[in-house]
């Protein structure tokens, strides 16, 4: 999951920069509909992965809980750093 986190927020920067340059085209007399595509393809990219990041952390925080519980069933210290 943290691969597919991050390679979505590389690719939504990605698509972001474009939809800057389609902006800035805009400016100057381009296609306003174009930027308007490429900025919700930005939101959309970057929304998902922050979605994926916090059910991979949701997760994480759900083993971690468990693994807690399981060393102090067998007397393990878990310490906290």
């Amino acid at each position: 999951m943290t691969r597919v986190t991050i390679g979505l927020t590389l690719a939504g920067l990605i698509v972001l920069f474009i939809a800057y340059a389609k902006g800035v085209g805009v400016i100057h007399g381009g296609d306003v509909l174009s930027h308007m595509y490429w900025a919700t393809a930005a939101l959309t990219l970057v929304a998902l992965a922050n979605f994926i990041a916090v059910a991979h952390l949701a997760r994480a925080e759900r083993m971690i809980q468990q693994l807690r519980a399981l060393c102090e069933k067998n007397g393990i210290e878990y310490g906290d750093d």
